[in-house]
């Protein structure tokens, strides 16, 4: 089995978002200003299950706040501009199933190690980073678990860390921190905003 995370961009955006008002339990998109992008998901090759549906889809986004004790926006943490929110997962329901020698397929972990081995350079194609000389890698990625829809085994098994309880202690906060790459962006001619589309990528 060939799995392979695709971004989502123009008609297939639409399409996501679609489906996470259909389907996901949350069924609302969200807020545009928390800058949300996403992903679909091939299984050798294929998008859709039997029914027309996607196979799967991922919604990354900024936090909806700046600051997290312990987790980012604090002195000797990464800042809020460094973090990104594992919004929503869905998972067609015909894959949430064992395989046939009896182990689960395991897709919700293997979908996401797949975003997260390429989302730090799709965020800056998705958001330039407006002053290139503060941090702007993506260096930590965080999630609410929802206690009244799951249990946390799939974000524990996609090597996120247990952080704690929100404040009203109905979702549990998950986190997974990310290498900084060994590449940075490199402007060329002067920081104008918002004069970042043509900038290349340079080794460091």
């Amino acid at each position: 089995m060939t799995l392979a995370a695709h971004r989502a961009t123009g008609d297939l955006l639409a399409e996501v978002r679609q489906h996470c008002e259909a389907y996901h339990y949350l069924h609302r998109w969200p807020d545009p200003r928390s800058l949300p992008f996403a992903y679909v998901l091939d299984m050798d090759d294929q998008r859709y299950a039997a029914d027309g549906r996607l196979l799967a889809l991922i919604v990354m986004k900024k936090p909806q706040h700046h600051q997290h004790h312990q987790l980012f926006g604090y002195a000797g943490l990464p800042t809020a501009w460094q973090v990104l929110d594992l919004a929503r997962v869905w998972v067609h329901p015909g894959l949430q199933r064992k395989a046939d020698n009896g182990h689960a397929l395991c897709i919700f972990s293997q979908f996401v190690s797949r975003v997260l081995r390429r989302l730090q350079w799709d965020w800056l194609e998705h958001h330039p980073p407006r002053f290139p000389t503060l941090p702007y890698h993506i260096e930590l990625i965080i999630s609410y678990c929802d206690l009244d829809h799951h249990d946390g085994t799939a974000y524990r098994a996609s090597g996120f860390t247990w952080h704690g309880y929100s404040a009203n202690r109905t979702k549990e906060v998950y986190m997974r921190r990310l290498k900084p790459p060994r590449k940075r962006w490199q402007p060329t001619a002067p920081a104008q905003m918002p004069l970042f589309a043509d900038m290349p990528w340079v080794h460091v």
